[in-house]
């Protein structure tokens, strides 16, 4: 029903040039967050070197809204990723520090569709340093963020701090334990309970955030852990990895990219490598919206001394470990891994950063490159059929716990998904629907119907 299509797109400047994060909201509507300015020598020089461009794309990478933002009040602001959607708009987070104090505390900022600011929040006391390295969406709508209470290797605890939906704090926990890695998150669904990943110890927690108990993680494989996970289903996720060959007498350590499986007791079940023989492969992201599809990119041969040119790899695998596909950018400068995100209908969006090292020798400047792949956006293919479908409605919209359908046909079925693809509902129907949907917490649905093989109708619907 679909066919292929990639795009590309340069995005450059003077300034030095990364992306930060890359979200798919809904449809075809993706939010790409650049960091642009100088190149840092310390943490603090972060936030006043950079500041933040964010664009509105559809996938053929057409820009339709962009925003620039640099800060909130008296703080330097480095926006870094997508939460959800609520009543007030997109709600992203982010990392600000003070412009005269270096107190750096939690950001929440808030856009409509058009990327106007709508309203901005600052959470966070004078007194403690709240340096916030991941976030998530529990399953209850609340929001939990994790970080340090310093920048500085060694120096600080854990943080563990919770909001409900309206943005209320339920906790603030300040777990002391030293940080030897900044730490992600992850919430298991099927024990209620929640993982937090520092290097080689995860720390285990309970719905209330109790601390229950640390696991180590096996060093015999020779993988390091790194910093992301991701759920394939309430019990397992996946974990990103660094692998080191053991090497041959007289010749460097080999690299390849890597990712775990692990269980609800962070236990790990499957190993997965990938990398070019005699090549330096580091890992950067995978990311999947059915496991069937994993895309997993990171860069080859990246060196600094002396400067060679380099390439971004992007292999194309699944739970079994097979390589479906591997592509490759790069060979005229230094290429590096920038941002990766599944989109639906089997495709991608990939950032590539490019760095000119033999024009700027002295300048590390580096140019973004977006490349996006898919198999169609969610109204291809509907033109043929779509008159016949003129008068079906899904209403209210937006609604509350009840969604209905009417003017459609037989044998009929409706998928709903939720803003990160997953699958929230299904059921299959006869011209019309009443479909109880008062589980679903408030926030921005895709659905899907269709007839057969062939999606008839889709769109957004609004939970209020």
């Amino acid at each position: 029903m679909f066919s292929q299509v990639s795009f590309q797109k340069w995005i450059g400047s003077p300034q030095d040039e990364y992306v930060e994060s890359m979200s798919y909201i809904y449809s075809d509507f993706l939010i790409l967050t650049i960091h642009r300015g100088e190149l840092a020598g310390s943490y603090p020089e972060n936030f006043t070197n950079y500041s933040n461009v964010i664009y509105k794309s559809d996938f053929e990478l057409s820009f339709s809204d962009s925003l620039f933002l640099d800060e909130i009040d008296d703080y330097d602001v480095l926006v870094k990723g997508f939460l959800k959607v609520d009543s007030q708009g997109l709600l992203f987070w982010a990392k600000a520090m003070h412009k005269n104090t270096q107190d750096e505390q939690l950001c929440l900022l808030w856009f409509d569709e058009s990327l106007n600011l709508v309203n901005s929040l600052l959470l966070g006391s004078t007194d403690l340093m709240e340096i916030i390295s991941d976030a998530i969406v529990r399953g209850n709508g609340n929001l939990l963020f994790v970080g340090s209470t310093s920048f500085e290797a060694l120096e600080g605890n854990y943080i563990l701090w919770e909001f409900d939906e309206n943005i209320n704090e339920e906790k603030k926990i300040i777990f002391e334990e030293v940080v030897a890695y900044m730490p992600t998150v992850i919430e298991i669904p099927g024990t209620d309970k929640f993982h937090l990943c520092a290097g080689f110890e995860t720390f285990q927690f309970d719905s209330e955030l109790n601390f229950e108990t640390v696991f180590d993680f096996p060093a015999t494989i020779n993988i390091h852990p790194q910093n992301q996970n991701k759920l394939i289903n309430d019990f397992e996720y996946l974990k990103l990895g660094l692998f080191l060959s053991a090497p041959v007498p007289g010749s460097p350590w080999e690299m390849d990219m890597a990712f775990v499986r692990m269980d609800e007791n962070a236990t790990v079940t499957e190993s997965y490598t990938y990398g070019i023989a005699d090549s330096i492969d580091t890992p950067g992201k995978f990311d999947f919206i059915n496991t069937d599809t994993i895309f997993f990119a990171g860069t080859r041969n990246l060196s600094f001394n002396p400067v060679q040119d380099s390439w971004v790899s992007l292999f194309t695998t699944n739970l079994q470990g097979e390589i479906l596909e591997h592509q490759f950018w790069g060979g005229d400068g230094q290429y590096g891994y920038s941002g990766l995100t599944a989109l639906p209908y089997g495709g991608f969006l990939l950032g590539i950063t490019r760095w000119d090292y033999l024009a700027f020798p002295d300048d590390r400047t580096r140019d973004v490159l977006l490349i996006t792949e898919n198999y169609g956006n969610p109204t291809t293919g509907l033109a043929q059929h779509f008159n016949n479908y003129d008068n079906m409605q899904v209403f209210p919209n937006p609604g509350n716990d009840m969604v209905y359908v009417n003017g459609a046909e037989n044998s009929l079925y409706i998928r709903m998904m939720d803003i990160y693809s997953k699958l929230v509902l299904e059921t299959g129907f006869n011209e019309t629907a009443n479909i109880d949907v008062s589980h679903l917490p408030v926030g921005i649905y895709i659905y899907e119907i269709s007839s057969g093989n062939e999606i008839i109708k889709t769109g957004k619907w609004i939970k209020q």
